[in-house]
C-alpha cells in the first residue's frame, strides 16, 4: 500500500517509465484497442443518479439530479417493459452540494415497492440507467469480496481453478520471504520467515499495521455472525476442510505476522522491495528477483502482532487447537515485548528502503488498547490466568469505551467493537455505556447522510481522505452494529443508502465497486490485475476503489483543484493514480463484511434472502467448566418490535447473575410465552448475541394443555461454546425474530410474555428461567 506517505516519498515504477512515458504508454494501447473500452462513455452521462443496480423494496430509494434549476421539477418513476408510470412528483431542491459543487435536486420514490425495472425519468432531464426494485441485490458480492484475499496470496501459487478468471492465475509471489534479512542489519545478522501473506495493495509490500486491521475486520464478521463463509462457500484449497473458509482465508493472510519478531526486540514496521515493483508486472521472476527486506521495528507493529493472534486463537481454538496455541503464545510475547520497549515510533523520517509505503504513525495507546482487548478476550474464552492482567490494561486506557471512525491508524474502535461482540465479565454499565457510544456515533452519520447532497457518510464541509471509500465502509459497520442493538431500522436503511452512493450516485457518476453497476470502475492500481488488463481481460468483481480524495495528492493522474468529491483519477489512469484508484486489503475487508451483512439483513426491507446467520459452532470452549450452581438468576427483557400486528416477534433477552458463584450456560433455558396463529410451522432466528448465536437455539414446544395467552412457547438453549455467566456478569443482547413459515400476520396482543411498553431492557417475570430443567426465575402462564 503506498498510503499515507506525506509527499516525501515517491512511488518508482520500474526501470525508466516515469509519468510522461506511462501516458504515452496508455495512449497508444487505447488507439490500438489493446485496452478495453467498457461502457460507451466512462462515466454515467445523465444527471439523474441513481443506485445502477437497484433498491430493495422497504429501503429509501432517493435519486440525486443535478441541475441548476431554483424551481422543483417533475419526474416519474417509469416501469420498463409496461409502459406505466409507478410513480411521480416533483423534485426536493437541495442547492449547493458543498463536496462536490453541484446544484442538487432530490427526488424520493421511496413508497414504490412493486418488484420490477424501472427508470427515473425527470423533465428536461431524460432518464437514469435501468435499476431493479427487488429483493436480491447483491447476491454474489460478499464471495466476489472475498475473492480479492485469495487473489492477492503471496507465498503460494495462485491457481487458475480458484479464481473466477482463471487469465489472472500465476506462480508464487515472492516464496523467497521464509528468509528475510533485515534493512542495516537492525536484527544482526538474523533472517526472518514472513512467507505466506496478503500483497498489502497493489503492490507486494507486506505491513502488520495493515494486515492486523483487515484481518480484524473478517475475524470480527465471523465473530459476530458465524454463519458468514462456511466451509465449503469460498473457492480456495482450504474449502472442505471443516474450518470456517473465512477462517482459513485470515489464518493464511496471517502466517507472516508469526515471524515478523527477531528473536528479541519488536516487530519489522514493514517488509517489502528495496525499489518499488515494475508497473505492471508481467515478469514474476524479476520480481521475484528484487531484494526485500525486513525494514525497522516500531511498538505499534508488535501490538498489531498481538492483536491479530490473540484474536485468531480464540476463534481457531475449536478448530485446530495446536495452531491456535501457538498463535496465543505469540501473542502473548508480542504483548510482552511491546510494553517492556520504550516506543518506538515509525514516521515518514525513519530511514528505510524507498520500495514501500510508510504507514507512519506517531501514537501507540491506541494499539496498546486495541491488543489489550483481545488478549483480554481471548484469556477470557481459554481461562488464562494473565486474564486480570490484561483486564487491567483494557479498563485502565484512556481509550476505554472509545466509539469513533477507526482504520489502521486510529484502531481504538476495534477494541471497544471487539468487546461488544466476545464474552466477557466488564461490567454491564460499561458495556451499556459502550452501546449508547455506538448509538451516539451511528446518530451523528444519519445526521450527515441526510444532510448531503449525495447519499454519502462524509460531511461535505471537509476534505475526502485518501481511501474515503473505506472510510464509509468502515462507517456502515458501526451502522451495522448500532442496528444490531436497537433494532431501529433507520440504521439499516442508511446502510443500504450508502451503497448507493458506492454504486452510483455520487459526483463521479460512476460505481466505485469493480463490475457492478452499468458504469463502474474499470481498472485500479494493482501491478497484476492491470497487466491483465492491458490485453483486454476485465478486472475481477467486487473490488472497492479508494475513493476521492483531496487531502493527500502525491501522484499524477488525481486531479488537484477540484472540490473534494470530485478528486478522483479518470479510466486508464491507474498507474499513475494511487491516491484515488488503488485497491488494498483494508478496503476489501470492510466491503466484505458491509456485503454480508447486508445480505443476512436484506428480508427486514423486504428482500428475498432468508437470513441464515448461524449455521457452523462458534468460537471458543467453556472458560470455566465445572463452576457450581447458584440462584439469583434474573432475565431481562426487551420487545425488539412492538407492533403488535406484523408476521414476526422479536423479543430480545439479558440474563443476569446476581449470585456468588459462575453458572454454565448450556445448564439454562429461557422460555417465551405466546398464541400461535394461522398455519405454517415457527420459524426461529437469533438476529445477535453478545455470546454468539451459534451457541445457542430455538425451538417451539406446543402446550398441552394450553392457555387462552399461550398454547406454544420459544425455549432457548445454549450449547457449551456460550461459556459461563459469571458472577455480576450478564450474557448481553440475545435478539431473536420469530416468524411463520407462511409468513401469516400474528396477534401479539393477547400473548402471555409481549410487552410492547418494555422497549429498554427491564425485570420481566413473564418470561421464565430454568436451570437443570428447574424454573428459577419468572412464572409461568
Amino acid at each position: 500500500m503506498i498510503s499515507f506517505r506525506n509527499n516525501l516519498k515517491s512511488e518508482v515504477r520500474g526501470p525508466g517509465l516515469g509519468w510522461l512515458t506511462a501516458m504515452m504508454l496508455i495512449f497508444m494501447l487505447v488507439v490500438s484497442g489493446l485496452l478495453p473500452m467498457g461502457a460507451s462513455a466512462d462515466t454515467d452521462p445523465s444527471p439523474i443518479r441513481v443506485n445502477q443496480i437497484g433498491y430493495l423494496p422497504g429501503a429509501d430509494k432517493i435519486a440525486s439530479i443535478v441541475s441548476s434549476s431554483p424551481s422543483p421539477l417533475a419526474w416519474e418513476l417509469r416501469q420498463a417493459g409496461v409502459n406505466t408510470v409507478a410513480a411521480q412528483g416533483q423534485t426536493q431542491v437541495y442547492g449547493l452540494d458543498q463536496a462536490s459543487s453541484d446544484h442538487i435536486h432530490h427526488a424520493d420514490f421511496s413508497s414504490v415497492s412493486e418488484p420490477g425495472t424501472y427508470r427515473l425519468w425527470v423533465s428536461g432531464l431524460g432518464e437514469s440507467v435501468p435499476f431493479v426494485i427487488g429483493g436480491d441485490l447483491y447476491p454474489n458480492l460478499p464471495k466476489e469480496a472475498m475473492e480479492y484475499f485469495y487473489f492477492h496470496r503471496m507465498g503460494v501459487d495462485i491457481e487458475a481453478r480458484y479464481l473466477s478468471n482463471p487469465a489472472f492465475a500465476h506462480k508464487a509471489l515472492h516464496p523467497g520471504d521464509s528468509s528475510v534479512g533485515c534493512y542495516n542489519n537492525w536484527c544482526g545478522n538474523e533472517r526472518l520467515n514472513v512467507k505466506n501473506s496478503w500483497a498489502d495493495a497493489g503492490d507486494f509490500g507486506i505491513y502488520p499495521v495493515n494486515q492486523a486491521i483487515s484481518a480484524w475486520t473478517l475475524l470480527n464478521l465471523y465473530e459476530r455472525y458465524p454463519g458468514a463463509f462456511p466451509d465449503g462457500s469460498l473457492n480456495i484449497p482450504e474449502s472442505g476442510n471443516g474450518i470456517p473458509d473465512i477462517l482459513d482465508e485470515v489464518v493464511f493472510g496471517s502466517t507472516f505476522m508469526k515471524g515478523v519478531m527477531p528473536s528479541t526486540g519488536l516487530a519489522s514496521h514493514k517488509i517489502h522491495n528495496d525499489n518499488w515493483s515494475a508497473f505492471p508486472v508481467t515478469n514474476i521472476d524479476a520480481e521475484n528477483a528484487m531484494n526485500r527486506q525486513a525494514q525497522p521495528p516500531s511498538t505499534n507493529a508488535t501490538y498489531a502482532v498481538a492483536r491479530n493472534l490473540a484474536h485468531l486463537a480464540r476463534l481457531l481454538q475449536p478448530y485446530n487447537e495446536a495452531e491456535a496455541a501457538e498463535m496465543w503464545s505469540i501473542a502473548k510475547d508480542a504483548w510482552s515485548r511491546a510494553q517492556a520497549d520504550p516506543n518506538v515510533l515509525y514516521t515518514s523520517q525513519t530511514p528505510d528502503a524507498p520500495g514501500g509505503g510508510d504507514y507512519d504513525d506517531i501514537r501507540t495507546s491506541d494499539d496498546r488498547y486495541a491488543a489489550a482487548a483481545e488478549l483480554y478476550l481471548t484469556a477470557y474464552a481459554f481461562g488464562d490466568g494473565d486474564k486480570p492482567a490484561y483486564q487491567a490494561a483494557v479498563t485502565s486506557s484512556p481509550h476505554y469505551r472509545e466509539v469513533s471512525p477507526f482504520g489502521w491508524q486510529s484502531t481504538a474502535t476495534t477494541g471497544t467493537l471487539s468487546l461488544l461482540s466476545a464474552p466477557n465479565d466488564l461490567p454491564a454499565s460499561d458495556l451499556q455505556a459502550m452501546k449508547t457510544n455506538v448509538l451516539n456515533q451511528a446518530n451523528g452519520m444519519l445526521a450527515t447522510l441526510n444532510g448531503e447532497g449525495y447519499p454519502v457518510l462524509l460531511p461535505g464541509n471537509k476534505g475526502y481522505d485518501w481511501g474515503s471509500n473505506s472510510i464509509i465502509v468502515n462507517k456502515m459497520i458501526l451502522l451495522g452494529y448500532a442496528y444490531d442493538l436497537s433494532q431501529d431500522v433507520d440504521y439499516l436503511k442508511a446502510m443500504y443508502r450508502a451503497m448507493d452512493y458506492l454504486m452510483g450516485n455520487n459526483a463521479m457518476r460512476l460505481s466505485y465497486i469493480t463490475g457492478y453497476g452499468e458504469y463502474y470502475e474499470t481498472d485500479t492500481h494493482d501491478r497484476w490485475a492491470w497487466g491483465k488488463y492491458q490485453s483486454g481481460i476485465p478486472y475481477p468483481k467486487g473490488w472497492l476503489s479508494g475513493g476521492p480524495n483531496n487531502t493527500v495528492i502525491n501522484d499524477a493522474a488525481t486531479p488537484t483543484g477540484r472540490p473534494a468529491a470530485k478528486s478522483y483519477a479518470p479510466k486508464n489512469t491507474a498507474p499513475d493514480a494511487w491516491v484515488s484508484k488503488e485497491n488494498t486489503i483494508n478496503w476489501n475487508a470492510p466491503l466484505a463484511w458491509v456485503a454480508q451483512y447486508l445480505q443476512d439483513h436484506s428480508q427486514q426491507l423486504g428482500g428475498s434472502i432468508e437470513p441464515n446467520p448461524n449455521p457452523n459452532p462458534g468460537p471458543g470452549p467453556n472458560p470455566n467448566p465445572n463452576p457450581s450452581p447458584s440462584g439469583d438468576l434474573v432475565v431481562q427483557y426487551k420487545a425488539g418490535d412492538t407492533n403488535a400486528a406484523d408476521n414476526q416477534f422479536k423479543p430480545h433477552f439479558n440474563i443476569v447473575n446476581n449470585g456468588s458463584a459462575a453458572v454454565p450456560l448450556s445448564e439454562l433455558s429461557l422460555r417465551y410465552y405466546f398464541t400461535a396463529e394461522g398455519s405454517g410451522q415457527m420459524q426461529f432466528n437469533c438476529d445477535w448475541a453478545m455470546v454468539g448465536c451459534s451457541n445457542l437455539s430455538g425451538v417451539f414446544v406446543t402446550m398441552n394443555p394450553g392457555k387462552a395467552d399461550a398454547d406454544t412457547y420459544l425455549e432457548i438453549t445454549f450449547k457449551a461454546g456460550a461459556g459461563s455467566l459469571q458472577p455480576g456478569g450478564q450474557t448481553g443482547d440475545i435478539q431473536t425474530r420469530n416468524h411463520s413459515s407462511s409468513w401469516a400476520n400474528l396477534n401479539e396482543d393477547n400473548d402471555y410474555s409481549f410487552d410492547p411498553s418494555k422497549t429498554a431492557y427491564a425485570n420481566w417475570e413473564r418470561v421464565t428461567l430454568h436451570h437443570n430443567g428447574e424454573l428459577v426465575f419468572g412464572t409461568e402462564p
